[in-house]
């Protein structure tokens, strides 16, 4: 080729595609003529005999930077063209890793994006957390409640999911922060001078430096087992494994602590309940006027009151519900079974009756889920709309007036209740039992309106009688006595029972409802100074020893008495007791199965009471006490605060990390390539001291990168 400057410069024509026609479509590369150039050169360059391009002139960087594109030209028959291989092979030349010039405005809003990331990371959680600890818990909406409800499982996996999102991104921006670190740290090193004053090697980094930046960044054991004894040399290797280590596990926990944190539990919110009801140790004159007028009469008649109807009467259709709520004071308070049941099915909020937990204690529960039509003067209900989904329980205590019985029940060998025959009724089928009460021993009369009992003749027949004496010098309230007297084979098993009821008043109950449970349970309130006992209306009390004898007259039939027949049956389940013979526990039976049904008679002679109208504000009393409720949302404590600490210690990392990268760097953003890359460490080089095995790699040898050595030598 001539050096003549009159010689037409190289020109490079490659074929791309050749149409039927014979009309060629060509690329022009750097120093391409037209057809009028060669036509005006002459013989200089003869058609067809194109000047080629030296080896290597086009892949580098000075030719691209020098090159121009210029538009495909159409070429005609008997021009030079290259086969399709030859385009490929050009295409093929492609570099996986160029070198990238930075650009600090980019990199710089790169960094701000980053740090941004690391800061959100980090506030959200806290911020969620504070704001739910501020409020004492964060209620969900209630369309949000309807899905809890009704996907239960599939929140925890979303929850789940959340969690490993953030171990996603917070693993994404710790290793980002470890390419900067790298790139800092390299470039650094590129400034650094040797003991003797010679600079490093561009890009000098130690294989053990160059791993740990790996294992960091991509959080993944880059070190073999085989390698473990190694590196457990040095101390600083050690410590650097034992980092690792740690900041993997942290980053293992973020995602049970962030779904620890979202995934919604109940919420308790404590309030108060208030209501009023009757007050039988009212000693005010109209009081005790108004429950006169009103008191219990010994007539059944069905009455309506708000949305309900009752019954007036204490026995008669309710005898099973009477005599159930004995026999399961008996077994809850005498043979210690624990889960027995009280059940007022009459009463309740949709008919489906009351029920308690054990004795029922002369109370008529009031509330949300007592009787509210007998609610006077009633207060807001703190507890509205615990119907709705967002309610999950609710619980509530109310201090209300019952009765108490102290009873206690012995063997006699006399009886004041004795048996005649019915005039003109014949005593083969049916008789009378009646009983008198000894003035001279201070005993009066309690049964009202009540003579005698009309008897079946049947061979297992019991009776019954009560009386009371007058309270004692020194005592307030009467003394009761309640006598049972068995007949024929009863005689020898139940003979003549006498039962000492003292103090039978009213008294205080710290009553509490379960949602959950679904019953109430009565338990004695105490308090630190208790108030003065008064007398209770006498009617109140004593009307239930009227209703005590009509459960024994009732439950009698011709073959036995199911008063009797309940303490027998809970001997023989409970004791392993013959019913053949007399026993002291079948004492205690007794007066656990009396106290059931006196408590009984009390909470619906109260019924009875409080349908009457009007009461003076004098016979009422305002019942209160604390009520709480569960709704669906968010709660924290400080488990779950420790549980956000690999979060926000991983995140602080990063944090940290990114702000000794923008000091050492001093935004000069000189390095922008990942020396982490798998392609970029394909291409680095590590340099073998002489005299070693070719291959063999110590952790203390230098990687250098070609980047940064194309970076020093512009």
């Amino acid at each position: 080729m001539s050096n003549s400057p009159h010689e037409s410069s190289p020109t490079h024509e490659k074929t791309v595609y050749s149409p039927p026609n014979d009309l060629t479509i060509t690329e022009s590369g750097t120093g391409a003529r037209n057809q009028s150039d060669e036509q005006s050169e002459g013989k200089g360059n003869p058609a067809g005999q194109a000047n080629a391009t030296p080896v290597g002139f086009e892949s580098s960087p000075l030719a691209q930077k020098a090159s121009t594109p210029t538009p495909l030209t159409a070429i005609g028959p008997g021009q030079e063209t290259h086969n399709l291989a030859d385009s490929q092979a050009r295409l093929d030349r492609v570099i996986a890793n160029p070198f990238e010039q930075t650009n600090r405005l980019k990199r710089g809003l790169w960094d701000v994006a980053h740090l941004g990331g690391i800061l959100c990371l980090i506030i959200w959680p806290w911020a969620f957390f504070g704001i739910v600890s501020t409020m004492n818990g964060l209620a969900m909406h209630d369309r949000l409640v309807e899905i809890v409800t009704r996907y239960p499982h599939r929140v925890s996996t979303v929850a789940t999911l959340i969690g490993t999102l953030n171990q996603v991104a917070a693993t994404f921006l710790f290793g980002k922060a470890i390419v900067r670190l790298g790139q800092e740290l390299i470039d650094r090193r590129r400034h650094d001078v040797d003991a003797e004053g010679r600079r490093v090697q561009a890009g000098d980094m130690s294989v053990f430096r160059s791993s740990c930046l790996s294992a960091f960044r991509y959080m993944s054991l880059v070190w073999g087992l085989g390698t473990w004894s190694g590196l457990a040399k040095r101390k600083r290797q050690v410590l650097v494994l034992v980092a690792f280590l740690a900041t993997w596990l942290v980053v293992q926990f973020v995602p049970s602590g962030i779904a620890g944190l979202i995934t919604p539990g109940h919420v308790i919110r404590d309030t108060e309940i208030s209501a009023m009801e009757l007050d039988f140790t009212s000693s005010e004159p109209e009081c005790l006027t108004w429950m006169e007028a009103n008191r219990v009469r010994n007539t059944c008649d069905w009455k309506a009151f708000g949305s309900t109807r009752y019954t007036t009467c204490l026995v008669e259709n309710q005898v099973f519900d009477v005599l159930d709520a004995g026999r399961a004071n008996m077994l809850f308070s005498a043979a210690n079974v624990s889960n027995q049941m009280s059940l007022l099915n009459q009463l309740g909020v949709g008919g489906s009756g009351i029920r308690f937990l054990g004795p029922m204690k002369g109370v008529l529960p009031l509330g949300p889920d007592g009787v509210p039509d007998l609610n006077f003067q009633p207060t807001p209900n703190p507890l509205v709309g615990y119907e709705t989904p967002k309610m999950v329980s609710y619980n509530y205590t109310l201090n209300h007036q019952g009765l108490d019985a102290n009873i206690g029940c012995s063997w006699d060998t006399t009886s004041p209740i004795t048996f005649s025959p019915i005039p003109g009724v014949g005593t083969d089928r049916i008789f009378s039992s009646n009983g008198t009460c000894d003035e001279a021993a201070g005993l009066q009369h309690v049964l009202e309106n009540i003579v005698q009992y009309p008897m079946a003749n049947s061979n297992n027949s019991l009776a019954y009688w009560a009386c009371k004496q007058i309270p004692q010098p020194g005592f307030l309230d009467p003394t009761y006595f309640v006598y049972l007297r068995g007949r024929v084979n009863y005689r020898s098993t139940i003979g003549n029972i006498t039962c000492r009821i003292t103090p039978l008043r009213a008294q205080e109950y710290s009553v509490r409802y379960e949602s959950l449970l679904g019953y109430f349970v009565s338990r004695p309130t105490t308090y630190e100074e208790p108030s003065p006992l008064r007398s209770t209306f006498y009617r109140f009390v004593e009307w239930g020893l009227v209703g005590l004898g009509e459960v024994v007259w009732e439950t009698q039939n011709w073959s036995n008495n199911m008063f009797a027949e309940a303490v027998f049956s809970a001997a023989e389940k409970n004791f392993n007791l013959s019913t053949l013979q007399r026993h002291d526990i079948y004492l205690s039976l007794y007066e656990a199965l009396i106290e059931g049904i006196l408590d009984y008679q009390a909470t619906y002679s109260r019924l009875i009471y409080s349908i009457g109208s009007n009461p003076p504000q004098n016979c009422l009393r305002t019942v209160t006490g604390p009520a709480s409720y569960s709704v669906r949302g968010w709660v924290v404590d400080s488990f779950k605060a420790g549980f956000l600490l690999p979060m926000t210690l991983i995140n602080l990392a990063s944090l940290l990390l990114l702000l000794v990268c923008l000091f050492i760097g001093k935004l000069k953003y000189r390095l922008g390539f990942d020396m982490m890359d798998n392609l970029t460490l394909l291409t680095a080089n590590v340099a073998v001291p002489e005299g070693r095995i070719q291959g063999e790699i110590a952790w203390s040898d230098s990687v250098t990168f070609p980047q940064v050595s194309n970076l020093a030598a512009k």
